[in-house]
């Protein structure tokens, strides 16, 4: 193997899931660079280490890959998976709970900041006028995907669909094709002409892009 993952996290090879992902929001919490004055360099060095390997041992499949052939070819980055990606939100609310601030992890994400969101900073997460507003307190909720979001500017895909007045009247379900997806619209008994079904963040499923999709409908 290139890099021992497990004992990058201090793990025997048969640790669970639970407990791989509670030793990564520990090491994370220990090796923050504002937990470490005297050794940040060190300290950031640590904490995109154990990144790295909690981005491979934290997603099932990369982790059957890796403890078979001892790599996983491109790694890609933590926010890839949603295994991984909700686990560094949850991460973010450790740290944001316990006042340790988020710039440095610019330098740490710097080729996904590049690649995916060139608006986007980890160092806008204090408010500052016209940035993205961020602040963890204990049990807040934070959405990566909302927050990326926000820097990507989502848009809204608009729909019209015809019903007719029996369909109106009772409710009913409509498949809707988009970018060879399939999704399932449900429209409440009672709608008329006007109305507004909408799908919320339903362009993650068929676009792979943050956005709604609103169906207006056309009663016949």
């Amino acid at each position: 193997m290139d890099k021992d993952y497990y004992a990058i996290l201090g793990l025997s090879r048969n640790a669970p899931d639970g407990e791989i992902k509670r030793a990564y929001r520990k090491l994370a919490m220990q090796y923050h660079p504002d937990r470490n004055p005297e050794r940040q360099t060190w300290a950031n060095e640590k904490f995109k280490e154990i990144n790295e390997a909690y981005g491979v041992l934290g997603d099932p499949q990369k982790r059957k890959q890796y403890d078979q052939f001892g790599t996983v070819g491109n790694i890609g980055d933590i926010f890839g998976s949603p295994f991984t990606r909700t686990t560094f939100e949850e991460m973010m609310k450790d740290l944001g709970g316990a006042g340790l601030r988020f710039d440095f992890l610019d330098n740490i994400f710097g080729d996904f900041l590049k690649g995916k969101a060139s608006s986007f900073s980890f160092a806008t997460f204090g408010g500052r006028p016209g940035k993205v507003r961020f602040e963890a307190q204990p049990g807040q909720e934070i959405s990566l995907d909302e927050i990326l979001g926000q820097a990507r500017r989502p848009k809204d895909v608009h729909y019209e669909l015809a019903l007719s007045h029996g369909e109106a009247s009772q409710g009913v379900t409509k498949i809707l094709k988009r970018r060879g997806k399939r999704l399932e619209v449900k429209i409440p008994a009672g709608v008329s002409t006007g109305c507004v079904v909408r799908l919320r963040n339903a362009r993650r499923l068929s676009d792979g892009l943050p956005g709604d999709i609103l169906i207006k409908v056309i009663v016949k």
